[in-house]
This record gives C-alpha cells, structure tokens and sequence, in this order.
C-alpha cells in the first residue's frame, strides 16, 4: 500500500503542525464490488490507508471519515453533493451517515446509498480490515447529463477522498 507525503503514524513538525497524509488509489477490489451489489456501473475507484488497530466498526469508520471531518470540508461535501441533486437526509438521523443511507451494515463493512435527480446513483462501501482501511465508490450514470456530470467531477471526488481519509487515519 502507497500513501502519499508522509508516512503513518507521523511526527510533529517544529511548528507542531503534522504533514498531510493521503490514501492511496488501488485497483478496485471484487470483494467491494460485490458488497456494493450494483450490477452495473459506470464509474468505479477505491482508496486505502492504513490505520492504528482497534474495534471501531466500518460503521463508526464511516461516521469520523464523513462526520468527523472539519466544518469547512463538512460544508463542502454538502453543497457539492446538494449541487449534484443528491437529496440528503438532515444529519445526524438514524441509518444515515452524513444523510447518506445505509443499505447494509456489519461491523466490517458498511455500504451508503444517495440518488440525485440528475440521473446518479451512488454507493459508498468503507470496510474496516485492520490494519487497512478501504473505501470505494461505485456510480451508475443514468443518461448522458448523469454521465457528464459525474465524469466532470470525478477528478474532485477521488482528491477529496483520499484527503477525508488521511484525515481519518491521524
């Protein structure tokens, strides 16, 4: 597994700052496309970090890679997502992280679901294998307005991603 401008755990710098880490991009896995059960798709990417063992679900993973993130970034992926006519649920309700609904949980895996009235549909599979932590996007494109849309802000996605990621794993 390659990560991106440090390595994992890090050091403070002299100014008490930590370098940034990055997750990095791999070949997408059948095991998580399998738990994404869309049979078909459009759009496919997974990334990966490694992250300090212990019990937290895939859930839990989930809620401080979304939830967890600073307000700004929180912010960001709420207007972003709202300007791709994703409907969201209000934060914070019940099988629902970051108003993305949960289509299947267990405690290694937990896969989350958002449609937009642009023609997208989207799942989110995190699953938490210690000492990894993989998360993948699967994205079906109903039409060409959906197409272009999503292949527009795909380049985005994959850098904001492996940013919410690296933030997770400090």
């Amino acid at each position: 597994m390659r990560q991106t401008e440090a390595s994992h755990p890090q050091q403070a710098s002299p100014d008490g700052t930590r370098p940034r880490i990055w997750a990095a991009e791999v070949p997408v896995r059948a095991d998580l496309r399998a738990l994404s059960r869309f049979p078909h798709t459009d759009y496919a990417d997974t990334f990966e970090i490694a992250v300090a063992p212990g019990r937290r679900t895939a859930e839990q993973w989930a809620r401080a890679v979304f939830e967890g993130a600073p307000a700004g970034m929180r912010m960001l992926l709420t207007g972003g997502w709202r300007l791709l006519g994703v409907q969201l649920a209000p934060p914070r309700v019940a099988g629902y992280v970051q108003g993305w609904r949960i289509v299947k949980n267990s405690p290694d895996a937990v896969v989350l679901q958002a449609r937009s009235i642009a023609g997208l549909t989207a799942r989110l599979v995190l699953q938490a294998d210690a000492p990894v932590l993989r998360f993948a996007t699967f994205v079906r494109c109903d039409g060409l307005i959906g197409r272009a849309i999503w292949f527009g802000v795909a380049p985005l996605h994959r850098l904001i991603v492996s940013r919410l990621l690296g933030d997770a794993a400090q």
